[in-house]
């Protein structure tokens, strides 16, 4: 069953609570561990919740950022998703974080996911705190509604941790994304969603064919792990 959708608000509040749940998970790991992974999406919904968390008391050090997905663009273009960690999260204290990119320069996508699978797997094995969002057509990472791969792209059967896709439709087709296993696997998950039209898209979402609204996909295989926090 999907979680519940726990509203705020505010965006500053929700920001502040995901904030909070990403670093008792981080730190969590930290202690029991030795070290612990943080994976992050893009867009502009999570800047104020990256401010905010890397202001927070972790041992940075012991800490590796990756990112859910990522378009295929060089890490100074505007669309890039490592652009926006690098410009709203890897400051402050957080700055001493490592740091796992998608893109990767002189490369097609395909031969990059294999690359980046391998450099991501040993992190995604379990990550201490996976940040989702949602798009308004139902899409979270890049797993979009027709997709054709959607179901085996999504499943823990996937053996890859991140696939090469091409979005048709969106701003940007070209993507790297995490597979199913390692977002279902994480041990702690927020999606950050914010607007009314995003709150009855969730809705929406507990009794849509996952395959029409891949969100689904996600809040079925993380369960009572996954927290939805929601602002107007």
């Amino acid at each position: 069953m999907p979680a519940a959708v726990l509203e705020f608000a505010s965006r500053e509040e929700a920001s502040g609570v995901a904030a909070e749940m990403a670093a008792k998970a981080l730190q969590r790991d930290i202690t029991g561990q030795g070290h612990a992974s943080l994976f992050v999406s893009g867009g502009s919904t999570p800047e104020e919740m990256f401010v905010q968390l890397r202001r927070e008391e972790i041992d940075w050090p012991r800490v590796t950022v990756g990112l859910v997905d990522e378009r295929w663009v060089a890490p100074d273009d505007p669309e890039s998703n490592e652009k926006l960690v690098r410009t709203h999260l890897l400051r402050d204290k957080a700055a001493a974080a490592g740091f796992l990119p998608m893109w990767m320069p002189g490369c097609e996508p395909e031969q990059a996911a294999a690359d980046r699978s391998r450099a991501y797997a040993p992190h995604c094995n379990r990550a201490s705190f996976m940040l989702l969002g949602m798009g308004l057509d139902g899409h979270t990472a890049s797993w979009f509604p027709g997709e054709p791969t959607l179901r085996y792209l999504s499943s823990r059967s996937n053996t890859q941790t991140v696939a090469a896709i091409r979005a048709e439709g969106a701003c940007t087709p070209q993507r790297l994304t995490l597979t199913g296993r390692p977002v279902a696997d994480a041990v702690r998950a927020v999606l950050l969603v914010f607007g009314k039209e995003k709150r009855a898209k969730l809705e929406e979402a507990r009794k849509a064919d996952p395959l029409l609204c891949p969100v689904r996909f996600a809040m079925d295989g993380l369960g009572e792990r996954l927290s939805i926090v929601w602002a107007p």
